[in-house]
C-alpha cells in the first residue's frame, strides 16, 4: 500500500511568518500570470489557495479589484495575508481557511479567479478547476500558475542517485507536481472555459546552497512530519548536505525550474 503523505497544508502552517522570505520566484511568476489577465476591470477576485495572498496584491492595483475572497488549507496563512489587506483601504476581503472543493464560493459570483502555485497539491486537480470555473461570472477570468513538466529535474536526478529512501520522498513529490500544459488545458475545455493561453517557461537559477534549501523547507517540511522531530532535522541535513555537494566552484547551486501558466475565460 503506498505511503500516506502528510497534508501539505503542515508545511505551510509551519512556513507561514517566513514563507515570502523564501519564494521570490513564485512571486515573479504570479506578477508575470496577472500581467497576463486581459486588460479591464475585475472588482471581484476569488484568490483559491491564496496563501500569504502575494497573487492578489499584485492583482488589486492592475485589475482594480475592490473586494478579495481568499481560501486556503492554511490557517496561518490566511492571518498573514489578512493583516496584509488590512493596510489596502477600500479593499474588502472575505478570507476563510478551508479546502478549495469545500471553499464556500457562490456561483457566477466573481470576474477574476487566481490560482498560484497551488493547483499541484490539489488531489483532484480537474475538479479543483471546475470549482473555480463555477464561481466566475459570465466573461470572467481564470489564471493558474502551477510547477511544469520537468521541473526540477536535475534536483530529482541527484535525490535518486543518492538511494536515500527518505529524500525520495521529496523526488517523488517534485514529480507529483508537475502539471502538464496539454493536461491543464483539457481540464480547462472540461470546465467549460475558453483557454485563451496556456504555456511554459523555464527558468535557470543559480543560488547559494541555503537558499534553495530554505525553499524546499518552506513547501515540503510536511513530507517528513511523520518522522520524529529528530528524525526530521536529520533528512533536513542529508538535503542541505546534497545542495552543497552539487553546488559549483562558485558555491552557487543551479537548476532549471519550469512553470506551467494559463488564462481561460468563461462564456459570456
Amino acid at each position: 500500500m503506498p505511503r500516506r503523505v502528510p497534508p501539505a497544508a503542515g508545511s505551510f502552517d509551519r512556513s507561514a511568518g517566513v514563507y515570502d522570505d523564501h519564494v521570490a520566484f513564485n512571486r515573479d511568476g504570479a506578477r508575470r500570470l496577472v500581467a497576463s489577465v486581459p486588460e479591464g476591470r475585475y472588482p471581484r477576485l476569488l484568490d483559491v489557495a491564496c496563501g500569504t495572498g502575494f497573487a492578489s496584491l499584485e492583482a488589486i492595483p492592475r485589475l482594480g479589484v475592490r473586494h478579495v475572497v481568499g481560501r486556503d488549507a492554511s490557517a496561518p496563512m490566511v492571518e498573514v495575508f489578512r493583516g496584509r489587506l488590512a493596510g489596502m483601504p477600500g479593499v474588502t476581503a472575505d478570507l476563510r481557511a478551508t479546502d478549495v472543493l469545500a471553499m464556500d464560493v457562490d456561483d457566477a459570483s466573481v470576474d477574476l479567479a487566481l490560482c498560484t502555485m497551488a493547483l499541484h497539491w490539489f488531489a483532484d486537480r480537474g475538479a479543483a478547476v471546475e470549482a473555480m470555473a463555477r464561481a466566475l461570472a459570465p466573461g470572467g477570468v481564470l489564471g493558474v500558475l502551477a510547477p511544469g513538466p520537468d521541473h526540477d529535474r536535475l534536483t530529482v536526478e541527484r535525490i535518486r542517485a543518492e538511494d536515500d529512501a527518505m529524500l525520495d520522498r521529496l523526488a517523488d513529490a517534485i514529480e507529483d507536481n508537475q502539471v502538464d500544459p496539454d493536461v491543464l488545458a483539457g481540464h480547462i475545455a472540461s470546465a467549460g472555459l475558453e483557454a485563451l493561453d496556456v504555456w511554459t517557461e523555464t527558468r535557470r537559477r543559480a543560488v547559494i546552497p541555503a537558499s534553495y534549501a530554505a525553499r524546499l523547507e518552506a513547501v515540503a517540511s510536511h513530507l517528513w512530519s511523520d518522522l520524529p522531530a529528530s528524525g526530521q532535522q536529520d533528512v533536513v541535513d542529508r538535503m542541505r548536505a546534497l545542495l552543497v555537494r552539487h553546488a559549483g566552484d562558485d558555491g552557487l547551486y543551479r537548476y532549471a525550474f519550469v512553470k506551467t501558466f494559463a488564462i481561460a475565460r468563461a462564456p459570456s
